[in-house]
């Protein structure tokens, strides 16, 4: 790692009790010793990369941010060709067994070890090919109170303040604002609503943030904060029931926005499927998803929201103000059947054949014509 205060790049050696062995100054992370593999040049970026244009993050964005950079995102054609290679090995090892029965003797001292190796080397690709595969869960390597503890305690301990832009206390309530909110943001996730009031989000947007659904005021548009699994979806159904006849807006993602190849953490539960609420059954927003996307969400499938990169999940909330408040789109014409709008036409003389004027009658008491001199 390099040395953050003189920039030496230093071996394990000659960092021995997080002290550079040249300048003689303690650093706080070594990616040896510490989780996450963070030294403390590759902190302060992840912090600074992360909270552009002043915003501000929490230490479990952070978290997931560092997981997403320590997570390998697979690809179909690294799972092929990984099992392609475990194919090949596999072949390797069958003929060097197959050679050594053949010529016996010596040759097993020969072609033993050769088929010993491609044996071990072929199984290594096939588990490889399996953590490949697109469909395979993410799988945190640490959890979230070890990252605060021996992670960002270790760094307090050494620099006592935290980089700029990372908040590790955030405000538990939104500061009183004197501006009439326009919208309500029901945000029942601590770390999200966490990240919403660090950056003033309800008093920049005129919004009013609750975490109850009870707490939402009567008569203003609702916009909905959930993760995406079958239980959020479940949620804003039930959300959405409870508050009939107001405008709410879903803020979450779909399925589609996560699966692969899209650069998602996607999480599961291994359980046995769960039904689908029949509340979420009939509403719209589920009867739209695909098969796939409702079979993933069905198998346990999840994204929380928090695992988003903070600048995305700002203006995903963001956009979602902005439709709330939005004036509904005027409603539909019914479609008028096809007699009506025939009978529209003939009203108009559209598609009529025109037809012959009758023939004028003599009145009773005019005169017969005479015949011509030429006819008598």
């Amino acid at each position: 790692m390099i040395c953050p205060h003189c920039q030496t790049n230093l071996l394990q050696r000659n960092r021995s009790g997080h002290t550079c062995s040249r300048c003689r100054k303690a650093f706080a992370l070594d990616p040896k010793v510490e989780p996450g593999r963070l030294h403390d040049t590759k902190f302060r970026d992840l912090v600074a990369k992360a909270t552009p244009d002043g915003l501000r993050i929490t230490v479990e964005q952070l978290y997931w941010l560092n997981e997403r950079r320590l997570y390998r995102f697979p690809s179909s054609d690294e799972h092929e060709g990984s099992a392609a290679g475990g194919a090949v090995l596999a072949v390797v090892a069958l003929i060097a067994v197959s050679l050594a029965a053949g010529i016996g003797g010596f040759a097993w001292f020969l072609l033993g070890p050769v088929a010993l190796v491609a044996a071990i080397l072929s199984g290594q690709q096939f588990a490889g090919s399996r953590r490949l595969k697109a469909d395979t869960p993410m799988r945190p390597g640490m959890q979230l109170p070890e990252f605060e503890r021996r992670v960002i305690g270790r760094w307090r301990e050494v620099y006592g303040d935290l980089p700029a832009g990372l908040t590790e206390y955030p405000p538990k309530a939104s500061k009183p604002g004197t501006v009439e909110a326009r919208a309500v943001m029901l945000c029942e996730l601590p770390a999200v609503a966490a990240f919403l009031r660090t950056n003033d989000f309800a008093e920049r947007h005129r919004v009013l943030l609750v975490d109850d659904v009870k707490k939402i005021p009567a008569e203003l548009p609702v916009v909905v904060l959930r993760d995406l699994s079958l239980t959020a979806l479940a949620r804003t159904a039930t959300l959405r029931a409870e508050l009939a006849g107001r405008r709410v807006v879903d803020a979450g993602l779909a399925p589609r926005a996560v699966l692969a190849p899209a650069k998602a953490l996607r999480l599961r539960h291994f359980s046995a499927p769960r039904p689908v609420p029949w509340l979420l059954a009939a509403s719209p927003g589920w009867q739209r998803l695909t098969e796939q996307e409702r079979n993933w969400l069905v198998e346990g499938w999840y994204c929380p929201l928090i695992t988003l990169r903070p600048a995305k999940l700002l203006a995903l909330a963001e956009r979602a103000v902005e439709r709330a408040l939005a004036a509904p789109a005027p409603a539909a014409p019914e479609a008028e059947t096809p007699a009506e709008t025939r009978r529209r036409a003939e009203r108009i003389g559209f598609l009529t054949w025109p037809q012959a004027l009758p023939a004028q009658r003599p009145a009773p008491d005019a005169p017969s014509a005479r015949p011509a001199d030429g006819a008598r």
